[in-house]
């Protein structure tokens, strides 16, 4: 539905499914994978957003609001951590031992895609949103 507070947003739910087949597995940087082993994800219901620019391109996708965490087969989780949690690939919560892992892996050894992003390299517009951050203490 479009969000009554902002046209250029709509909002939706999403429940995931699938089966982790395939090769080579999903990567975890330096030629390593964790190998598929044939679980089925069951996803929890979750909300979506997306928000659109002044040229109807996509501007920003929010995800991962679980709204039943009692559903599914997820633990509760939404997103990649639901489907990380179904495969067996362990997840920190969220707290001191993510936010080492985060900036071990993009700080120090450096394995590719980044789990947050450095302030000057963050988009005017979304810094101009408010100087306040999400609940984990992320912008």
């Amino acid at each position: 539905s479009i969000d009554p507070k902002n046209e250029k947003r709509v909002w939706f739910m999403v429940r995931n499914s699938g089966t982790f087949t395939g090769e080579p597995g999903i990567g975890l940087g330096g030629g390593n994978y964790f190998p598929p082993n044939g679980a089925k994800l069951e996803g929890c219901p979750e909300t979506f957003s997306m928000t659109f620019d002044e040229s109807k391109k996509l501007k920003y996708l929010s995800v991962g609001y679980v709204a039943d965490r009692f559903e599914g087969n997820t633990n509760g989780k939404g997103a990649a951590v639901g489907i990380f949690n179904v495969i067996g690939l362990p997840f920190p919560s969220p707290g001191p031992s993510l936010s080492l892992a985060q900036w071990f892996l993009t700080e120090v050894i450096n394995m590719g895609g980044r789990s947050y992003s450095k302030r000057e390299e963050v988009p005017q517009w979304w810094l101009d949103k408010s100087d306040a951050k999400a609940s984990e203490g992320y912008l």
